[in-house]
């Protein structure tokens, strides 16, 4: 599967993460790729998918499952992928923007609605963010939402699982926003929320959780 980091504008480093030996322990290989976008390889990296979410970063994730793919070890039409944040955001790109190139997705608190996000949560810090890689909201919507994966939800065929926190502050509606989506369009997913959490999951009992209904989902699917 592959492993999609947040920021977009951060990188994964050489360390340990538990939720990623979690799957590795039980047989699925795993590549987690600084794809552009991501800092630690100079500002040129970092500013290459400025404008373009979900498009020429995409183009990055989809080479990371073509070299899985290529590896003896690996089932070629079993590649999933997954990420928490812009991990998320990327998760749904990538049933939206590519639809045949993974077989199961799992987001975890993405976003799938920026023009909706500007006019709803506008929490300044991801507004400033947008802003800035996005171009302004009154001057680049159009761009907005050509990184929105809500505007192909039709296309999407890859089976889903949303996860996501909810009960505390700060909220987000935008899993949910893509949930409503994806049953008005009869396509396969399902839509998980953990409690007493914001939309991120970091509670251990949760995440504990999460972690099993994630693996539940990609065994039907990845094995």
């Amino acid at each position: 599967m592959m492993w999609i980091h947040g920021g977009p504008t951060s990188q994964f480093h050489d360390t340990f993460r538990q939720h990623v030996q979690f799957f590795v322990q039980r047989g699925y290989v795993v590549l987690l790729p600084n794809i552009r976008g991501s800092s630690g390889y100079g500002k040129d990296f970092a500013d290459a998918n400025n404008g373009c979410w979900g498009h020429c970063d995409l183009e990055d994730v989809v080479a990371g499952a073509d070299y899985l793919r290529a590896l003896p070890e690996v089932d070629p039409e079993r590649i999933g992928i997954t990420g928490t944040s812009y991990g998320g955001v990327m998760s749904m790109y990538a049933v939206a923007f590519a639809p045949d190139a993974f077989r199961a997705a799992i987001p975890g608190s993405g976003y799938t609605d920026w023009v909706h996000f500007y006019h709803g949560e506008n929490e300044l810090r991801h507004i400033k963010l947008l802003d800035h890689e996005l171009g302004p909201f009154e001057t680049s919507e159009d761009v907005w939402s050509h990184s929105s994966s809500i505007s192909h939800v039709a296309d999407v065929s890859t089976p889903i699982l949303l996860v996501h926190g909810v009960g505390r502050y700060p909220g987000s509606d935008q899993s949910e926003i893509f949930a409503r989506a994806l049953e008005n369009y009869y396509k396969p997913f399902q839509y998980k929320t953990y409690p007493n959490e914001n939309y991120y999951v970091y509670g251990k009992a949760n995440r504990r959780q999460m972690l099993l209904d994630m693996l539940d989902f990609f065994e039907q699917f990845l094995k």
